[in-house]
């Protein structure tokens, strides 16, 4: 009769040889009782210490549940009693591996693979594991000949894209893990991963056409449902991704990337408070956990708890040196602190982040002298950084550099009047061959800038004189306080996080209600894409005169601000515009403020002429509204 499971840890058996005893645990260990089954293969070796398929099954035993210096044992144990097994020495390599040992682990991958070099699951672990010791290309190349030895073979695809994602190609690494979810449809964590490298190029339709299947493959399995709850985040279903989160922390109460998961989309959500609860959560199950300890230190930042994101932050740095992004996010911090010192240093790690590359023009500028050379400053992240950074092109071209320019084009022809600049190119243009390059938002880090020494000398934009007498002829007659308004930024729907900050600091026209009841002050808008149509349905009683068809450009926006009196903004491209021209711009400032703004300061050093009225809690635009309207209240007032 077959043997069946006991609580007895010697289950009897029938007098026989070691090979039906053999048949018999390996039954056991396929029908899931483990236990049983290793209790039968030492019964096997007590009788015979040389039975080599024992030791391999015992070793196998023991490595699925984590055990790997046992399964180096058993597995060091068989290639003793046959050293020909090839599939034997790559087991005691993986088991080595996993314990630290990686010298040892290299000579037994190196002769797993003379026993049989075409040996595709060797030569694809063997690539992981010159990963770890800083070979990177010798890795891949490794990694890459298992494909060429099966390229059916799902495992090293998956282990090929790993290796990729060192030279942060995301693209490629896409392709990759695709080549690996074809070859394995019906694997899950491959599925859930080609998924989650589709969210990082931002292709959120693809990814969750990955995560869901993969989900359905495996309802019940914690790791799949974090990728598909991030998959949902990336797409804006917030109340999708908290779906999933619950039903992962459903399954298990105890699970910290369900707790990272959810903490992540109340952050995304700016229900920060919910974020720092479900953080506090976490690190209670995982308070040695640097990513937790990360996220925790996020959260603090976007509660403007700013001495605290630091402590955390570098508690995080300790436990994990090289993170790039707690170096980010610490850096953040520090910046809105006022410690540029430390804070430029620690933004530099941006361009290890994920799908970041340094631009690759020309050498890259250290700092040094300039000595007539040509530098390429490119344009990095959005219109308004670039605005905010340019003044450093004078800075650069009075040091003795050639300065030319690498911008947006709806930014080309305004930072062509840029005083020093030599030449301007859009991003849509391959730049001229100059001696040397750097990204624009890394010049005050290269150049030293602390908070005393900020170059704030305005204005270092000017608009063209043509458009300036075409927007000066509009605006002829006009007796009033000229005020122009921006309620919105741009939405950015292909990218989750920046959406998410647009939500927070955007606004409608309609919460300008209460300068409706405003004598004295004429309204322009200066929105522009969606949300410019909301210029024709003002609040009641709020006249909003629409110039925005004769904008084409910065140049064309650049010309009009320049003709009005004051520019009430929410924080976007336009207060940059106008505090570099020299103009007095107001911002309305979302309670998680950007770090440049220095917490919640009334003033910025970076702009003479600007002044900021923040949120008092986030969310919550009708207190700072009603502060600025006084304001502006008492301004129209003073005019004659």
């Amino acid at each position: 009769m077959p043997l069946l499971p006991t609580s007895d840890p010697m289950p009897p058996f029938s007098a026989g040889s070691g090979a039906k005893i053999l048949a018999e645990a390996i039954r056991f260990e396929r029908s899931g009782h483990a236990g049983v089954a290793e209790t039968l293969l030492r019964r096997i070796l007590a009788i015979d210490a040389f039975h080599e398929e024992a030791w391999i099954r015992l070793g196998g035993l023991a490595f699925g549940d984590g055990r790997y210096r046992r399964a180096a044992r058993c597995f060091a144990r068989a290639m003793i009693l046959a050293p020909h097994r090839a599939s034997a020495m790559h087991n005691l390599a993986e088991a080595l591996r996993l314990t630290g040992r990686k010298r040892q682990a290299a000579l037994a991958f190196t002769r797993a693979l003379r026993l049989r070099p075409a040996y595709p699951k060797a030569l694809a672990a063997f690539g992981l594991m010159l990963k770890d010791t800083g070979s990177g290309r010798a890795a891949r190349r490794i990694a890459a000949r298992a494909l060429v030895v099966d390229p059916a073979f799902a495992t090293g695809w998956r282990n090929l894209g790993a290796l990729v994602q060192d030279l942060n190609k995301p693209d490629r690494v896409v392709r990759l893990l695709r080549r690996a979810s074809l070859c394995a449809p019906g694997d899950a964590a491959l599925q859930a991963a080609y998924g989650v490298a589709l969210c990082e190029v931002k292709e959120a339709g693809p990814a969750l056409d990955a995560l869901r299947p993969a989900a359905a493959l495996e309802p019940g399995k914690v790791g799949i449902l974090g990728p598909l709850a991030f998959g949902l985040m990336q797409a804006g279903d917030t109340e999708g991704a908290l779906r999933m989160v619950r039903r992962a922390r459903h399954l298990d109460p105890m699970s910290v990337e369900a707790d990272a998961q959810e903490s992540l989309v109340w952050i995304m959500a700016g229900d920060f408070a919910r974020a720092a609860v479900v953080a506090r959560r976490a690190l209670l199950l995982a308070p040695d956990d640097a990513g937790t300890i990360i996220n925790a230190a996020l959260v603090l930042h976007c509660l403007g708890m700013g001495r605290d994101s630091v402590r955390w932050s570098k508690r995080a740095l300790r436990l994990q040196p090289k993170s790039p992004v707690g170096r980010f996010n610490l850096s953040l911090s520090l910046l809105r602190q006022g410690d540029f010192a430390r804070g430029w240093a620690l933004y530099e790690a941006r361009w290890s982040m994920w799908g970041s590359t340094y631009p690759k023009h020309a050498p890259a500028w250290d700092g040094g002298p300039l000595d007539g050379r040509s530098i390429l400053l490119t344009a990095e992240q959005g219109h308004g950084d670039t605005l905010h950074f340019v003044r450093y092109a004078t800075l650069l071209a009075r040091r003795g550099g050639r300065v030319l320019l690498h911008v947006q084009p709806l930014l080309k022809r305004l930072l062509a009047n840029t005083p020093g600049v030599s030449g301007v190119y859009g991003l849509d243009e391959t730049p001229p061959a100059c001696d040397l390059c750097a990204p624009l938002m890394s010049l005050p880090f290269l150049v030293g800038t602390r908070l005393d020494s900020i170059p704030a000398a305005v204005p270092y934009l000017r608009p063209d004189e043509a458009d300036s007498r075409w927007w000066r002829d509009r605006l002829a007659g006009e007796r009033r306080l000229k005020v122009g308004l921006v309620w919105a930024g741009e939405p950015r729907k292909d990218d989750a996080k920046a959406n998410s900050v647009d939500r927070r600091r955007s606004l409608s026209l309609a919460a300008f209600a209460p300068l409706a009841a405003l004598p004295g002050a004429a309204f322009y808008s200066l929105q522009i894409g969606e949300a410019g149509a909301q210029a024709k349905m003002p609040p009641a009683g709020l006249e909003v005169i629409d110039l925005t068809a004769g904008i084409r450009d910065f140049a064309d926006t650049a010309a009009f601000v320049e003709q009005l009196d004051l520019v009430v903004t929410v924080d976007t491209s336009v207060c940059h515009l106008a505090g570099g021209l020299g103009k007095p711009v107001w911002v309305l400032s979302r309670y998680d403020a950007c770090w440049r703004w220095l917490g919640h300061r009334a003033d910025s050093p970076w702009y003479p002429t600007m002044r900021l009225f923040h949120q008092d809690e986030p969310g919550a635009w009708d207190a700072p509204i009603s502060r600025l309207a006084a304001s502006l209240a008492e301004l129209a007032g003073r005019r004659p």
